[in-house]
C-alpha cells in the first residue's frame, strides 16, 4: 500500500472507490438488525421505539469503532422513499412474528399479468398512485404521509448521529428494476412472465426505470446523502442464463448508474447470490465510480481478477463465518481479504450483506480490529491450480418418450399436448406420470451441470406440480406405493422462505419419493411428529437466514431426545448454510445443489 497520511473516513471512502492510496482500507459491518440484540434489546423493541433503535446502532458504532453507521435507525426496513423498490408487507416482531424474530418480507403478487400492459402506458409512479389502494386496502394519501415522515425522521435520526460523529452511509435503497417486478410478482410467476411474456414484461421494465431512478435521486437530494444502495439479487446467473440478464437486468443497470454518477451520488451495487458469470460486464460501468458489494456467494478473490484496477469491491465475512465461528477464524479471514483483494487499494472490509442479526459480539469484534489494525502482510502467490483432466461426459437420462423430451426442454405447451394425446390413447396415468419425472430428471442433470439455471428448475417445478394435479385423481386407488419412501421436508421455525424447499420438494416427487411438506416456520415439534407418523428415513431442511441454524439444530435435538435420530438421513441447504453449519445442525448431509441433494438420499436409501 501506499504510504499516505491519515485520512478522515470521509476521504477514505472515497479514495477507496476512486482506487486511490488510502491510510487503511474502510471497515465497517453494514449492521442493522444485529444492533438491538448487541445492545440487548429485542427485535420488537427497537420496532416500538425510534429512539431506542436509534440509539442501539450508535452504541454499536461506539462499542466496536467501525467507520461508518450504515443508516441511522434500525426501524426503516429499507431506506424511505417515493417507492424506490416493490412496495411488499414486511412482517413484523411483536406483531405477526415473535418478539425476538427477525422481520421478513411476506412475498405474494402485487399486481396480475395484465396489468404489465397498463404498467407500460402509465410508468411505474401513476401506476401505483392508481392501484396501491386496491392492491394493500390501504390509502394512497396516507401512504404519501407515511413516506413524507419516515424522510423527516431519516434526516433527523441522520442529524443526532453526526452529532455523535457518526457518519451515516447510505441515502436511500432502491430495487434494480429487475428486482422490483420479481418482488412485485413473486420470483416464481415472474419466471413464467419472462418466459411466456417477455416482451409485455421488457416494455413494463422500460416504462418504469426512470420513474425508479427519479424517485432514488429524489430522496437522495432530500436527506443529502449520496449513496444509492442498489438491490440486485433476481438477475443474476445463479437465477438466470445471460441471455435473460442481458435483456432484462443489464441495460436497466447500465440506466441507473449513468444518472447516479451524472447527478454525483455513489452507485452501491449490492449483489446478492452468485454473480460471477456477471462480473465481466461491470468492467463497461465507468471506471472509480461505483462500489462492487458481494455477499459472500460470489467468489470475492475471482471478483479481484475481473475488476481490479477498475472498481472498488467491498465485502465480504460470511454469514455463517460471524455466526458459528471463532474470532481466529474471522481475523485470518479478514487478512486474506486485505492481502488479496485490498492489494493495489479499491477495497472496503465489510460483511457480506447484511451482519447476521445472531452475530457474535466477539466474532463482530475481531473483524472490526482486523481491519483497523491489519496493514497487509507480504502477498503469497496462490499456488496455481493444477491441470484440470480432461473432464467426463455429463450421462444425462435419456428422455425415452415425447413427453419425457418436450419436458426436459421446457415446452410447457407440448407437454401438456403430449400428455393429453397419450391419455386419450389409453396409456396408463402411472406411465405418463413416469415420463414427466423422467423430464424433470433430466432438467435437473441440466441445472448440475450447469447448462440450466435456477429459472429452468423453477419453471420445470412448476409445470410438474400442474401435471401432477391433474393427473394424480386420475390414479387407480390401489395403485402401488412409491418405489423410493417417503421424506419429510420443510423451512423451520423462524423463516418463512419456500423458493429453495419447493424445488427440493419437487425434485423428491420427481425421483418417486412420497413428499411430506411441512411447509415453512416449522417447529421442531412438527418434524417429529410427522417423523414418528410416516416412519420417513429422510428429513430435509432449507434456510435463507443464519436464526434458521438453531432452529434446525432444535430440530435434530428433538428428533434424538424422542428416539428417532438414529438411521435417519438429515440434509439441510439453502443460501447462508456451509458444512459448518451442518456440522452444527448435527446434520449428515449438505448441499446447495436441489438435484445433488436428492442423489444423496438415494443413495443413503440404497446403503
Amino acid at each position: 500500500m501506499v504510504s499516505v497520511g491519515y485520512m478522515s473516513v470521509e476521504e477514505r471512502m472515497r479514495a477507496a472507490v476512486a482506487l486511490e492510496p488510502v491510510d487503511r482500507h474502510p471497515v465497517f459491518p453494514i449492521l442493522v438488525t444485529a444492533a438491538p440484540r448487541l445492545r440487548g434489546i429485542t427485535q420488537a423493541e427497537a420496532w416500538r421505539d425510534h429512539d431506542a433503535a436509534r440509539e442501539a446502532l450508535l452504541w454499536c458504532w461506539r462499542e466496536y469503532g467501525y467507520d461508518v453507521v450504515s443508516k441511522p435507525n434500525y426501524y426503516y426496513p429499507m431506506l424511505p422513499g417515493r417507492f424506490c423498490g416493490a412496495p411488499v408487507r414486511n412482517l413484523i416482531p411483536g406483531r405477526q412474528l415473535p418478539e425476538d424474530a427477525l422481520y421478513q418480507i411476506d412475498e405474494r403478487v402485487l399486481f396480475p399479468r395484465e396489468d404489465y400492459d397498463r404498467i407500460a402506458a402509465m410508468g411505474w409512479n401513476a401506476y401505483w398512485e392508481e392501484s396501491y389502494e386496491v392492491m394493500s386496502g390501504k390509502s394512497w394519501e396516507g401512504l404519501k404521509g407515511m413516506q413524507e415522515l419516515s424522510n423527516r425522521f431519516y434526516v433527523e435520526d441522520m442529524g443526532k448521529c453526526e452529532e455523535e460523529g457518526a457518519p451515516v452511509f447510505l441515502g436511500v435503497a432502491v430495487d434494480s428494476v429487475m428486482m422490483a417486478f420479481s418482488l412485485c410478482r413473486t420470483l416464481v410467476e415472474f419466471t413464467r412472465d419472462l418466459h411466456e411474456v417477455p416482451d409485455k414484461v421488457e416494455a413494463a421494465m422500460r416504462a418504469s426505470c426512470d420513474d425508479l431512478i427519479e424517485n432514488a435521486v429524489r430522496v437522495c437530494r432530500e436527506n443529502g446523502k449520496m449513496t444509492a444502495f442498489i438491490v440486485l439479487e433476481r438477475g443474476s446467473g445463479f437465477y438466470y442464463p445471460l441471455e435473460v440478464f442481458e435483456r432484462f437486468e443489464w441495460p436497466f443497470l447500465q440506466r441507473y448508474v449513468d444518472a447516479f454518477v451524472s447527478e454525483g451520488i455513489l452507485p452501491w451495487l449490492h449483489f446478492d447470490t452468485d454473480w460471477g458469470i456477471n462480473l465481466p460486464y461491470l468492467r463497461e460501468l465507468p471506471r472509480g465510480k461505483c462500489v462492487c458489494d458481494l455477499d459472500g456467494m460470489t467468489d470475492i478473490f475471482r471478483a479481484k481478477e475481473i475488476l481490479g484496477g477498475h472498481m472498488c469491491i467491498s465485502g465480504d465475512v460470511p454469514a455463517a463465518l460471524l455466526t458459528l465461528g471463532s474470532p481466529e477464524d474471522v481475523a485470518a479471514y479478514c487478512r486474506r481479504l486485505i492481502d488479496e483483494v485490498g492489494e493495489g487499494g479499491g477495497f472496503m472490509l465489510t460483511t457480506g450483506c447484511e451482519c447476521p442479526v445472531n452475530v457474535k459480539p466477539e466474532n463482530l469484534r475481531a473483524m472490526v480490529e482486523t481491519g483497523l489494525g491489519y496493514r497487509g502482510g507480504k502477498k503469497i502467490p496462490r499456488e496455481a491450480a493444477p491441470p484440470c483432466p480432461e473432464e467426463a461426459a455429463v450421462e444425462f437420462t435419456r428422455p425415452s418418450g415425447e413427453i419425457s423430451q418436450a419436458f426436459s426442454q421446457l415446452l410447457y405447451d407440448h407437454v401438456k399436448e403430449s400428455v393429453q394425446k397419450a391419455l386419450a390413447s389409453g396409456e396408463e396415468v402411472m406411465a405418463v406420470i413416469e415420463e414427466c419425472r423422467r423430464g424433470m430428471e433430466m432438467v435437473g442433470e441440466r441445472y448440475s451441470a450447469g447448462e440450466y439455471f435456477l429459472s429452468e428448475l423453477i419453471m420445470a417445478g412448476e409445470i410438474f406440480k400442474e401435471l401432477l394435479a391433474e393427473l394424480e385423481p386420475l390414479m387407480a386407488v390401489g395403485r402401488e406405493g412409491p418405489a423410493v419412501g417417503p421424506v419429510v421436508i420443510g423451512t423451520p421455525s423462524g423463516d418463512i422462505h419456500d423458493i429453495g424447499k419447493n424445488i427440493v420438494a419437487t425434485l423428491f416427487k420427481a425421483a418417486g419419493f412420497e413428499v411430506r411438506d411441512l411447509g415453512v416456520d416449522v417447529a421442531p415439534t412438527e418434524f417429529v411428529r410427522e417423523v414418528a407418523e410416516s416412519g420417513a428415513p429422510i428429513v430435509a431442511m432449507s434456510a435463507l437466514i443464519t436464526p434458521a441454524f438453531d432452529s434446525m439444530r432444535e430440530v435434530v435435538d428433538s428428533l434424538r431426545e424422542n428416539g428417532l435420530r438414529e438411521g435417519r438421513l438429515v440434509i439441510i441447504g439453502g443460501g447462508p448454510t456451509t458444512p459448518e453449519v451442518r456440522d452444527y445442525v448435527g446434520a449428515d448431509a449438505w448441499t446447495l445443489d436441489p438435484k445433488r441433494g436428492v442423489e444423496m438420499c438415494k443413495e443413503f436409501l440404497s446403503g
